[in-house]
């Protein structure tokens, strides 16, 4: 590689980090943040407090049904403390003029609401209303609920209730929700009680259908790209533009370096290496108790693949060849990813096709630096690495609830830690490349003679 390439794409990397503030920063100050609920927490209270009705709201839920013609209805169960609760009893328009108040003097979520009704329930406050216009039919008769996204740079909206949980019409299945979020087969659940996200992102997408099925599962991603395709590509470009310019100066520098690997030290020797990062990846995955999912199934097959080609090219380094490294490497991991998704539940199999990105980019160093020792054509693998961080970006960033600048700097740091772990394997194949040229060396040695 010539310096002079090396030079511009860290001249481009110091302008791309330069721009990036201004790009991820909107031109005015945040609004304020608005709560989903309203009369689910302290909002509440303070209403209640100005209109003479000193309150304590105990615990509360918020549940959002989706009906097919679009139209939201929200029921806020609050349960209040016993002497609050027996005033709203005996006197109901206390209650509504304290709900209204909230509405109206605080910041809620939705400015759009129809049809508002309050009741007692024991100690518990009931109030309902409608919003329309939340969800529109899609591909496949798939129910998107775009409600909750807004593509424009927009304040926090916090879940102020204890539990939160959106369901689309009778007898639907839920496809997609965003990544964090707890869902079942039907819901979508925020819940303060098991540490779920506390605000509603402004990219989210819900989708329901009449079934869970792969060819239902592609509509809904298929509305989801053309409801939000402008705003994926500037997404995905803010994303993964920086972790992809510094993945391909790491990869350019670990190829400008290669040569000073010739001496010695061989598959031997670097395959314990190899074996003893995929042990020390293992032990963290138990640390972090990483036991159920697509993504940590993908990542202890990862800690497999590690360990078990160290070992082989520490022990048999001949038997590993090109065609080998690359079966070994990409097959498992592709047949993994496909099963994953097909198989475990959830609204998002896409997860799967994330940590291939991820984690095929570490292990494919390995063919390529034995295909740099042999000669042989490393674009392809090269590419491969490179598009790792824009593969990962696209299931995440479109439908999201972490926010862009959040995927971008965990894309940087896996970027570093990839490129650290990336170099070790890479020089491993790069010995397994030395061991087979000295193999057939040493049958033409012995022909010759």
């Amino acid at each position: 590689m010539r310096p002079r390439t090396l030079a511009l794409a860290a001249l481009a990397l110091l302008v791309a980090l330069a721009a990036l503030p201004a790009g991820s920063v909107p031109a005015e100050g945040r609004p304020p943040p608005e709560a989903v609920c309203g009369v689910c927490g302290e909002t509440f209270e303070e209403a209640g407090d100005a209109a003479g009705v000193p309150l304590t709201v105990e615990s509360s839920a918020l549940r959002v049904r989706v009906g097919d013609d679009g139209v939201g209805t929200w029921t806020a169960r609050v349960e209040l403390d016993g002497e609050s609760a027996a005033t709203f009893r005996e006197n109901p328009e206390q209650l509504d003029r304290v709900a209204r108040r909230t509405f109206d003097d605080y910041r809620v979520f939705t400015d759009d609401r129809q049809g508002l009704e309050t009741r007692m329930d024991g100690d518990t406050a009931v109030v309902t209303f409608e919003v329309p216009g939340m969800a529109y039919r899609g591909y496949g008769d798939v129910l998107v609920v775009d409600y909750f996204h807004d593509d424009e740079v927009s304040g926090t909206v916090y879940v102020d209730a204890d539990r939160f949980v959106v369901t689309g019409p009778e007898e639907s299945a839920l496809l997609t929700a965003p990544p964090g979020t707890r869902t079942n087969e039907t819901a979508a659940v925020w819940s303060a009680d098991d540490g779920d996200p506390s605000s509603v992102g402004s990219q989210t997408y819900l989708t329901f259908g009449p079934d869970a099925g792969l060819a239902t599962t592609a509509a809904a991603y298929a509305s989801l790209a053309a409801d939000s395709g402008p705003g994926v590509l500037t997404n995905v470009a803010w994303v993964a533009f920086v972790p992809t310019l510094v993945l391909t100066i790491g990869v350019l520098l670990i190829r400008h370096f290669d040569r000073r690997f010739d001496g010695d030290r061989g598959a031997r020797r670097f395959g314990p290496v190899v074996a003893g990062l995929g042990v020390l990846w293992g032990l963290c995955l138990l640390v972090v108790r990483a036991f159920s999912g697509s993504v940590a199934a993908m990542a202890w097959l990862l800690a497999l693949q590690l360990v078990a080609l160290g070992v082989v090219s520490a022990v048999r380094p001949k038997a590993l060849g090109f065609r080998r490294l690359v079966a070994a490497t990409v097959g498992p991991q592709v047949a993994l990813a496909v099963a994953t998704a097909v198989a475990m539940p959830g609204p998002n199999p896409w997860f799967s096709l994330s940590a291939l990105a991820l984690e095929a980019a570490v292990v494919l160093f390995l063919p390529l630096g034995y295909a740099a020792r042999r000669g042989g054509s490393t674009r392809p693998l090269s590419l491969a690495i490179v598009a790792a961080p824009v593969t990962f970006a696209l299931p995440l960033v479109p439908f999201g609830g972490y926010g862009v600048l959040f995927v971008g700097i965990l894309l940087v740091v896996w970027v570093l830690v990839t490129l650290a772990t990336g170099s070790l394997v890479y020089r491993l194949g790069w010995a397994l490349g030395g061991e087979s040229a000295r193999g057939h060396a040493d049958d033409s040695t012995r022909a010759t003679a």
